[in-house]
């Protein structure tokens, strides 16, 4: 390891004697000391390493009944695992290789004000027909799955938090499925570095409606139902962190009570489609904001927006996915109404169009009720189309 990337590995990790980590310091850093032994204890270990964490015990774990204790061990587990190969640049892949890793321990992130849109000259059209589909795993296995086509797609992963609680300053990360992306990327190199590289409080620029994009994230880990496993070839990807309103208010047919909440989650979401098509990506994945991370909007609704913006970008961003695998939404009667929204929006407007119509012909009264609220009305007729 050369010296620049011994200095670039100690920056998260201070109290370190040197500008660099030793040996012995490597694996257990100041950042890292209270959770190892929290770990070390739990799990009965007599040794530092977490990179050989195995993974049939992570895969075990989210299958033990003792749910949340069990869960958010792993979940720290396999975070330190990930901070020490990052301290040390390499890990042992599953096929047994060694992974250099230092060249992607130090992503650059900036942030984009809610008064500026990128220029129309930095989105580059890609000429290919648009692809919206959604997938019941992690967006970040979307994203290992993308950039391992000939294609080599360069993709932007979408990370949202609540308006009211940025957790700009969050250091633990205990929760198997929400942190995935602390746990099994680089990007908490960045993103505890964040006060820093930015010219405005982390939380102050999410609250304002910013955009903070960070370039260059390794993704270390492969999928979680298999263990988390090193991956022989680790992709970067980019992350763009923004904000929402937690619990906009939800009317009837799940749909936004406020004109003024759908605004907001339009406006948020183009700002970061046309920034991450701005940095490059070609291909945009994001989690459904309902039900998780301290949200709650309406599911369907939120599905119709997201094929909304998709479509408003199909020119410079031909794949779009909204992927999960939290346990919210793994069931049918979630996940298929939600993924039809996303995915078959056109065709249900279209309807709605010719059902209108025909009331107009047939001399009958328009029902005095807003278009989305066909979203489940139609829903049944859609898939025999």
């Amino acid at each position: 390891m050369t010296q620049t990337q011994r200095r670039a590995l100690a920056g998260v990790f201070h109290g370190m004697e040197h500008s660099g980590p030793s040996i012995s310091q490597a694996l257990r850093a100041p950042r890292l000391q209270e959770e190892l032994q929290k770990v070390q204890q739990a799990l009965n270990l007599d040794r530092d390493d977490l990179r050989q964490l195995d993974p049939r015990w992570v895969a075990s774990s989210l299958e033990t009944k003792e749910a949340e204790s069990q869960r958010s061990l792993a979940a720290t587990a396999i975070f330190l695992g990930t901070a020490q190969a990052c301290l040390k640049g390499c890990y042992i892949s599953e096929s047994a290789q060694k992974v250099e890793c230092g060249h992607l321990v130090r992503p650059i992130s900036c942030v984009h004000p809610p008064t500026s849109m990128p220029s129309l000259s930095t989105m580059k059209a890609s000429g290919q027909k648009q692809h919206l589909f959604c997938e019941r795993c992690d967006p970040l296995d979307v994203a290992l799955q993308l950039a391992r086509l000939p294609q080599c797609r360069r993709v932007a992963v979408l990370r949202c938090t609540p308006l009211e609680a940025p957790r700009s300053r969050q250091r633990t990360y205990n929760h198997i499925y929400e942190d995935q992306i602390f746990l099994r990327t680089t990007y908490f190199e960045a993103f505890e570095r964040l006060a820093r590289d930015l010219s405005i409080p982390p939380d102050e620029a999410i609250k304002q409606g910013s955009v903070v994009y960070t370039s260059g994230v390794g993704i270390l880990r492969g999928p979680l139902k298999h263990g988390a496993p090193w991956v022989d070839r680790p992709p970067q990807v980019d992350i763009a962190w923004f904000g929402l309103p937690a619990h906009p208010q939800i009317g009837e047919q799940e749909i936004y009570a406020q004109q003024a909440d759908r605004d907001a989650v339009i406006a948020a979401l183009d700002r970061a489609f046309a920034w991450a098509s701005s940095h490059g990506a070609d291909a945009v994945v994001l989690p459904p904001m309902c039900g998780i991370a301290g949200f709650r909007h309406p599911r369907l609704h939120f599905g119709g927006l997201v094929h909304e913006v998709a479509r408003l970008h199909e020119r410079h961003i031909p794949v779009v996915c909204v992927a999960s695998e939290n346990p919210v939404h793994q069931k049918a009667e979630w996940w298929e109404p939600f993924e039809d929204a996303v995915g078959h929006l056109a065709r249900r407007w279209l309807m709605l169009a010719v059902c209108l119509l025909v009331q107009v012909i047939q001399g009958r009264p328009i029902p005095p009720v807003s278009p989305a609220c066909y979203f489940c009305c139609f829903a049944a007729v859609d898939k025999k189309c």
